[in-house]
């Protein structure tokens, strides 16, 4: 919908209704078509809440319908969904406004940043009835499992990272020398090395066999008798703390145990990924893409939802923060970068797209290197960026289509 339809949607509502939403309780103000606001209304995130929430707009705007009723909410993280879901099942055409906007509102109008729920209801509503507002994605059931898979993934993801740092930080006091050695602690050997000697001294303890079979195992044959030696020389040499050997190493297994515990849950939630990505038929369009995994796919569906939702690319790139912004004044031309306005995890991901999708025998390679002539090699994070722009639209398009992907566009292919 383009800016003028949503400005004369609004103009031609027989009520435009603003909604600060809370995690106990909720605010709405009513703007009937020839009146005046009515007072801010307060009820509870529950079904009388939401009933008698519905009944006062009626009181408020009696000559409305849910189908000549906009209602715009602002939503507080996950507050304000199940009222939202609920008016929708009863016919109304529900709205979002974005944070950033009615804080600059309440300055303009108010000229002083006011926060009261009553206050903002009545912010909401005037950019509603302005036509400043966006529409509320209700996704269809596979698409919402998607989008809750990829948040569950997300919060792991972050849980597993910080239980790293903590290894990490455990180390410096207990094995300082064992991170100068294994810097990755993603893959698997030195994890199982610290789990079974979390101390210099259980190292040096151990039977020089059984830490070569684990040396051995846990690489796949990478490492041996040479990383032995260098570990056994730190170990003899090591600056560690005089009371690491007491609670400060016992805290290392404990750690590690949830860090499996984190892993097991992220590839359990990946399997769930892959059989929802099933249900969705755009999903086969969305792999075709050489270089996209399951998780991408999964992050991509579940942050846009159906994509036959959206009429240019343009639109998806918004929702990712990869549209393009300037700010130029007079004779001052400001640099074009992106917005950074919209779904940071569905941008990171097609940034990690990006850098796969140009290694070499990548699809966009030469685009990559076209780009790095042009503008110096210096500029490989911007040229990276716009390699994450073209692959998030490849992406879009042939979701969109239904088709696999082809190394040249329909439009280019011999008949």
């Amino acid at each position: 919908m383009s800016r003028f339809e949503r400005r004369r949607r609004a103009q031609t509502a027989r009520a435009v209704v603003g909604v600060d939403a809370g995690k106990y309780k909720h605010v709405l103000v009513v703007r009937p078509h020839d009146g005046p606001d009515s007072k801010p209304f307060t009820f509870d995130v529950s079904r009388e809440g939401f009933d008698a929430a519905v009944q006062f707009i009626w009181a408020a705007a009696p000559d409305a319908t849910p189908e000549t009723t906009i209602v715009g909410i602002e939503f507080a993280g996950s507050y304000g969904f199940t009222f939202a879901h609920d008016l929708a099942r009863q016919g109304f055409e529900v709205v979002t406004v974005l944070p950033a906007h009615s804080k600059r509102w309440k300055e303009v109008v108010h000229n002083q940043r006011l926060k009261t729920d009553a206050k903002d209801a009545m912010v909401i509503t005037d950019l509603v009835a302005q036509g400043n507002f966006i529409a509320f994605a209700f996704l269809d059931p596979a698409y919402a499992d998607l989008r809750s898979l990829v948040s569950a993934r997300e919060r792991l993801s972050v849980e597993r990272r910080a239980l790293i740092a903590r290894i990490k930080s455990v180390l410096e006091g207990v094995w300082p020398e064992f991170e100068r050695r294994f810097k990755n602690f993603g893959k698997r050997t030195p994890i199982a090395l610290l789990e079974a000697y979390p101390s210099p001294k259980a190292f040096l303890n151990a039977p020089k066999r059984s830490v070569l079979r684990l040396l051995r195992q846990e690489s796949r044959g990478h490492l041996g008798e040479k990383t032995y030696e260098e570990l056994e020389v730190v170990a003899e040499r090591s600056v560690a703390l005089p009371f690491s050997e007491g609670a400060a190493k016992s805290e290392i297994p404990l750690l590690i145990e949830r860090l499996r515990l984190c892993e097991e849950q992220i590839r359990t939630i990946e399997r769930w990924m892959v059989e929802t990505l099933g249900r969705i038929e755009a999903s086969r369009s969305v792999l075709s893409v050489p270089g996209v995994a399951p998780v991408t796919a999964a992050v991509f569906l579940g942050s846009i939802g159906d994509p036959k939702a959206y009429e240019t690319k343009e639109q998806v790139l918004k929702v990712a923060g990869l549209s393009l912004i300037e700010s130029s004044s007079g004779t001052r031309a400001g640099e074009v970068h992106i917005s950074k306005r919209g779904r940071p995890l569905l941008r990171r991901h097609a940034y990690m797209l990006a850098l796969r999708l140009v290694q070499e025998g990548g699809i966009f390679r030469k685009e990559y290197e076209a780009y790095l002539e042009r503008h110096g090699p210096k500029k490989k994070i911007p040229a990276l960026v716009a390699i994450s722009r073209r692959a998030l639209a490849l992406i879009y398009s042939v979701a969109r289509d239904g088709r696999l992907w082809t190394p040249e566009p329909p439009s280019r292919r011999k008949t």
